[in-house]
């Protein structure tokens, strides 16, 4: 029986040289396992830089209402989720959307309505449960979701 010393000068004498299966099977084996390490880590990281970019579309919005509340001393109408209030159109970036590819924005004025302590909220609708979760977990204070795909941040309470 041949000994791995002999085995590698019988196969260079042959003229074969190259990997064994053996090799091929261990570095395609630790490759499976430093892939299954990595692949969670990045989805995450996929997911957070999607919530950094709703947070700030969200930032942008704020920013325009409250600029407009503080020019006219009243807030903007509340209009149909996915659309922009013409109140606002000239405070916010040309060509900015409320609908987006992974989600929607919502403008909530409810000071009308009187039902609550919140007077205007912005609210992201999303498919995907995850972005909505770290959007709010992001956030922070002020921000809440009702369960249903909705994640709602209060920018005056």
């Amino acid at each position: 029986m041949a000994t791995g010393k002999e085995w590698g000068r019988r196969r260079k004498a042959l003229g074969r040289t190259g990997f064994t299966l053996v090799e091929l099977l261990t570095v395609m084996a630790v490759i499976s396992i430093l892939a299954g390490i990595a692949l969670p880590k990045f989805r995450g990281a996929i997911v957070k830089a999607q919530a950094a970019d709703v947070i700030g579309d969200l930032n942008v919005i704020k920013v325009a209402v409250l600029t407009y509340q503080s020019e006219h001393n009243s807030w903007p109408r509340d209009v149909r989720r996915g659309r922009v209030p013409p109140e606002l159109v000239e405070y916010l970036p040309e060509g900015f959307t409320f609908v987006k590819d992974d989600y929607t924005l919502d403008y909530d004025n409810w000071s009308r309505r009187r039902r609550g302590p919140f007077n205007i909220g912005l609210t992201v609708i999303t498919r995907n449960d995850l972005l909505g979760l770290t959007v709010v977990n992001m956030l922070g204070r002020n921000a809440w979701t009702n369960g249903r795909r909705k994640f709602t941040w209060v920018i005056d309470g």
